[in-house]
């Protein structure tokens, strides 16, 4: 945790110097083409990388690499995530349209984006000390909404509902060595409901930062912090 609180007055000195350059666009044309790296304070710590590409119409799509550090027992691991979805988003104005009554009609703003991604996601454990019950890929589906000032200051808040690939202790050996521990990997029986928030601040049209944080049912809760880069 404390490089994070580093980081993070690095990033509030950077925002100081590019306040004054912050990009001037439509207040809800929220950028879906990016690359990011983020630092995340779990169990362990790890790290992220992330790119996002606007695609024709209201589709993008997205890939990410998570590398996460887990303790299990007396020993540590690196849990590695690699995802790839494909995402929707359109202004909440534009899916209602208008709200009639009678002689009355109303037409509902582009206050927030609603968006969601579907795809696959593939979990590994760091050596060849795990067994793998099952298929290691399984698939991965978020939903939520994004809002704010695409110039400044931006909020998100998103549910995933993926499963997640869990260690347990079947008291099987999985390898021939006697170093090795008698430990499977599997997927977790039930959907992980995972429900964040994040804030992410625009400090000139190309570069971002931004915090999250994430609960989880059956994993860490966990907490990030990133830069992005728009395109």
């Amino acid at each position: 945790m404390k490089y994070f609180i580093s980081i993070f007055l690095i990033f509030c000195s950077i925002y100081s110097s590019a306040k004054d350059n912050a990009a001037i666009r439509a207040s809800n044309d929220y950028k879906y083409t990016s690359f990011g790296i983020h630092l995340i304070e779990s169990d362990k710590s790890g790290f992220a990388i992330n790119f996002s590409i606007d695609l024709p119409g209201v589709f993008y799509a997205t890939l990410e690499r998570k590398a996460d550090g887990i303790d299990f027992k007396k020993e540590s691991y690196d849990k590695v995530v690699d995802t790839a979805r494909i995402g929707a988003h359109i202004g909440i104005g534009d899916l209602i349209g208008n709200i009639s009554s009678g002689e009355i009609s109303l037409k509902v703003k582009n206050l927030f984006d609603v968006f969601a991604e579907v795809g696959i996601k593939t979990s590994d454990f760091d050596g060849e000390r795990f067994n793998f019950e099952g298929d290691d890929s399984h698939a991965s589906f978020i939903a939520g909404i994004r809002f704010g000032n695409s110039n400044h200051w931006e909020g998100k808040v998103f549910l995933d509902t993926s499963k997640e690939a869990v260690i347990i202790d079947s008291g099987n050996p999985v390898c021939r060595a006697l170093s090795c521990p008698p430990y499977d990997a599997k997927l977790a029986d039930d959907s992980d409901k995972k429900f964040g928030v994040g804030i992410l601040y625009n400090l000139n049209n190309r570069s971002a930062i931004f915090i999250e944080a994430t609960t989880s049912q059956i994993i860490q809760n966990s907490f990030k912090l990133g830069y992005q880069i728009n395109f």
